[in-house]
């Protein structure tokens, strides 16, 4: 009798678990392809609220109809409702975009992955007001990659992208002869590799939403406030239960995770359940050094890889691209512990092989070499920064839970948290010392992972990474305990102010949640000119300083018929101390107990002008 009631029991347990499962999928309907914008000169966005199906197979679903967030094409509305057009960007080109937000809330309009200046960037630095048009202009710097756009707007992250705002970016091979040897690198791959957007050369993105109801309207809403952890809807390209009908070619596949919190573990199946042999070719910001074939690809939010699938001679066969949960390692938010069960191994993706589009590849067998790893060497290094993960050092005080900080402080919009200085090269190291795994992206630059000791003290080997290793970065998973070293180089945009805290870019954790509750940094990427110096409304007046170096205090010749202002600034940006001066002639003695020892900048700020010094503090 006892074994008999064991035995229901565990039946039971089992079959509740199975229920907390998400339900398997569908494969009605057939995913949408994000329109184009090609033409550089009509990158015209609008933020709307509209409506849009998920499951527009059965009409009567109540997940049709359902208010979202999208970008819209000014030039061609009415052309999505959820996410955003495809654009595509080409290296070198000038570009105007315009954002107009028609929301009755502030958002931005953050281009992941691209390199360009500051105030450029859609950070939550360059809000876009309801009603209010932002227009930055800047050249593309960037070449052959997969990035994306999304809103950026302090606390607001997540809520946007989960209703519905996101989109693709494709910046573009070089197709002729320029004359670079790079280019003519890049002009080699594009003429490899499939190319025809909607027709061999696919953006996916894939996404969870939960759906709520709202009993005002007896209507089905996205939950877009709170995070969730079960009860959740997979989708691609903003459809549930999706297929996609394929040539029976040589197609190339481009994967945004563009989820607000959860990783995904892809794996390319054949009907049957047996491997499938994709090729990747590409990792967030360019193409890897050559092709990998490779089991799975564990990508968190924010990551983009590419694939080439071949599915010559495949008419008629049937492609899964399944989400394998069962082995994504512990403490990745995503997997089945931290969902209670709901995430189990699923297929996402039904890929539908249809007749050949006549269009042929060049490619006869694998590997094939792509492009060079451009790492900076480490001789270049003049700097090395750890950023060290923690939680619990505050709670979240609306529900008293422990908050996720980078280096035990809450983002502050008017900090600048660190000053690396133009064309500089340094090694920053991630140290993760939570339970859970976090994405880190940072934007501005990429990067060359070079290092991951893991939580046991091992290195990784980077032939067994080499979606880690072997190809340019702006977004990697950081698993729990590890330690990985990147290698960067600050090129191009600086600034002369590096204590603006609007001159900033941002780091930051992906999982969006965490971001927007303050696991975010800034930099200013400082070009070296004294603060001040070069305004040119602004005269430059005398100041000299002695001793120094300085110990217990320093000596300011100067002059000033009034009150002044002296401001002592670390390397980092960041003032550690203020005084006002009283009018005088000569020279002021000013105590330095207070300040700390290293090398800090004097800014002395008279109603005559500008000065800027440095002084060694021993």
């Amino acid at each position: 009798m006892k074994k008999f009631y064991l035995l229901c029991v565990s039946i039971m347990c089992f079959s509740a678990f199975i229920q907390a499962q998400a339900p398997p999928p569908k494969f009605l309907n057939e995913i949408e392809i994000p329109p184009l914008i090609t033409n550089p000169d009509a990158y015209d966005l609008d933020v709307i609220q509209t409506v849009h199906d998920f499951n527009p197979h059965a009409a009567a679903d109540p997940l049709n109809g359902v208010t979202t967030f999208a970008f819209e094409d000014f030039n061609n509305p009415g052309t999505t409702s959820i996410l955003g057009p495809t654009l595509i960007w080409r290296y070198k080109h000038m570009l105007t975009p315009t954002v107009l937000n028609v929301l009755d809330e502030r958002t931005t309009c953050h281009w992941h992955g691209a390199h360009v200046p500051h105030y450029a960037d859609g950070g939550p630095y360059q809000i876009i007001k309801p009603d209010s048009l932002w227009a930055p202009e800047f050249q593309v710097l960037d070449k052959s990659a997969t990035m994306w756009y999304h809103p950026h707007a302090m606390d607001l992250t997540y809520r946007h992208v989960q209703l519905g705002l996101s989109g693709i970016i494709i910046v573009e091979d070089p197709e002729d002869d320029a004359g670079d040897p790079d280019d003519d690198l890049l002009a080699a791959i594009h003429d490899t590799l499939p190319t025809v957007y909607g027709v061999n050369d696919f953006p996916l993105i894939f996404q969870t939403k939960k759906f709520i109801l709202d009993t005002m309207t007896n209507r089905m809403e996205i939950m877009s406030n709170f995070g969730f952890k079960n009860g959740y809807e997979f989708m691609v390209n903003g459809i549930i239960d999706p297929y996609m009908n394929v040539p029976a070619d040589m197609i190339r596949l481009r994967i945004l995770n563009g989820d607000g919190k959860f990783s995904f573990n892809f794996h390319f199946d054949n009907y049957d359940g047996s491997s499938f042999p994709a090729q990747m070719i590409a990792t967030d910001a360019g193409y890897m050094d050559k092709t990998y074939q490779l089991d799975e690809i564990l990508m968190a939010p924010g990551e983009r890889t590419e694939w080439l699938l071949d599915l010559s001679n495949r008419v008629g066969d049937t492609i899964y691209i399944k989400n394998m949960v069962s082995i994504i390692p512990a403490g990745i938010i995503g997997d089945g512990p931290t969902t209670g069960g709901y995430a189990a191994d699923r297929n996402l993706l039904k890929l539908i092989v249809g007749p050949s589009s006549g269009i042929d590849s060049p490619i006869q067998s694998f590997p094939i070499d792509l492009h060079p790893l451009e790492t900076p060497p480490l001789s270049d290094v003049s700097r090395e920064r750890t950023k060290v993960f923690r939680k619990g050092v505050f709670n979240d005080p609306a529900t008293g839970n422990p908050l996720f900080t980078i280096d035990s402080v809450l983002m502050d919009m008017m900090v600048v948290n660190d000053v690396v200085m133009l064309d500089s090269t340094e090694v920053w190291t991630l140290d993760n010392q939570t339970s859970n795994g976090h994405p880190w992206h940072i934007h501005d630059i990429h990067f060359w992972v070079t290092e991951v000791i893991d939580a046991a003290g091992n290195m990784l080997n980077p032939d067994d990474y080499p979606a880690i290793f072997k190809g340019p970065k702006d977004n990697v998973l950081v698993q729990p305990g590890w330690k990985l070293s990147y290698i960067t180089t600050f090129s191009t945009f600086g600034v002369a102010d590096p204590t603006d805290p609007t001159n900033s870019y941002m780091y930051h954790c992906h999982i969006l949640p965490h971001e927007d509750k303050g696991m975010m940094g800034t930099f200013v990427v400082w070009d070296g000119t004294p603060v001040g110096v070069d305004d040119p409304n602004q005269s430059v007046i005398s100041m000299k300083v002695h001793p120094n170096p300085a110990q217990g205090v320093i000596y300011m010749d100067g002059a000033s018929t009034k009150e002044s202002t002296l401001r002592f600034i670390n390397l980092n940006g960041q003032l550690v101390k203020e005084m006002s001066l009283p009018a005088f002639e000569g020279a002021i003695q000013l105590d330095t107990d207070q300040l700390p020892a290293g090398m800090l900048i004097m800014d002395w700020q008279t109603h005559e002008g500008k000065a800027i010094s440095k002084v060694m503090i021993q």
